[in-house]
């Protein structure tokens, strides 16, 4: 049987796809690739960008751990001089101990005070060593932020170094005592080997939470992606 009905038309290309929402800022809204909202992703860091990261902490850690530890010995040794001289000067008693003990400490800060100064300047120059070390070895390895992973890295990698150095105090003495006991001479040579093989452990542990320490501040820190604003588009910024 014929049909003799209107031909059928055919449907518009797009027919039966998914609507898609126009651009905006296209006069009639005919563009046809779809809007997407800007986001803004964070890619990993690539393998020179966490290698550079470990080492920097590895190596810096260490060192700027080194000079703050001068500075701060210095200071405080310093400052329990000072208060003595001070309070041992407020004292009644006029005994020949008490008069010797302040010349001695008078003769130390007017006799010796150049040997303070060499000594902060050392470890000031020893902790600068340490910071430049990082910042050369995360820009080396495109490192985002490097001076802001450094800082955020050592304070981190100090306020770990605290529960390390607790924990490794309590480990120290149990070995100590058991290396006592076991060993036949005493505080002989195992306690020297035992004492080496402790100073060694600690300095790599120390390493340890400083490379873990930048990682992790340069895994926050890493670099942002541009978004693509449209499926066609390049990356802009």
């Amino acid at each position: 049987m014929m049909n003799n009905g209107p031909a059928p038309q055919h449907p518009h290309p797009g027919y039966g796809q998914p609507m898609r929402f126009a651009a905006p800022g296209y006069p009639g809204g005919q563009h046809p690739i779809p809007y997407r909202p800007v986001s803004r992703s964070r890619p990993a860091l690539t393998r020179s960008q966490k290698t550079a990261a470990l080492w920097a902490g590895a190596i810096g850690f260490p060192i700027m751990s080194l000079g703050l530890a001068i500075v701060i010995t210095l200071l405080g040794w310093s400052a329990v001089i000072g208060l003595l001289t001070a309070v041992a000067s407020q004292l009644d008693d006029t005994s020949a101990d008490a008069a010797r003990m302040l010349t001695e400490m008078d003769m130390i800060w007017s006799d010796y005070w150049w040997i303070f100064a060499l000594v902060l300047l050392a470890g000031l120059v020893v902790w600068a060593i340490g910071y430049g070390a990082s910042i050369g070895i995360a820009k080396i390895g495109n490192v985002n932020k490097a001076a802001g992973a450094t800082w955020a890295g050592f304070g981190i990698a100090s306020c770990a170094g605290f529960v390390l150095m607790w924990l490794g105090n309590i480990v120290y003495l149990m070995g100590a005592a058991v290396v006592a006991m076991l060993s036949s001479d005493g505080f002989g040579g195992a306690s020297l080997i035992f004492n080496i093989v402790f100073v060694v452990l600690g300095i790599v542990v120390w390493a340890g939470a400083g490379a873990l320490s930048w990682w992790w501040m340069a895994h926050c820190l890493r670099a942002r992606h541009p978004a693509q604003r449209y499926a066609s588009e390049p990356y802009y910024v």
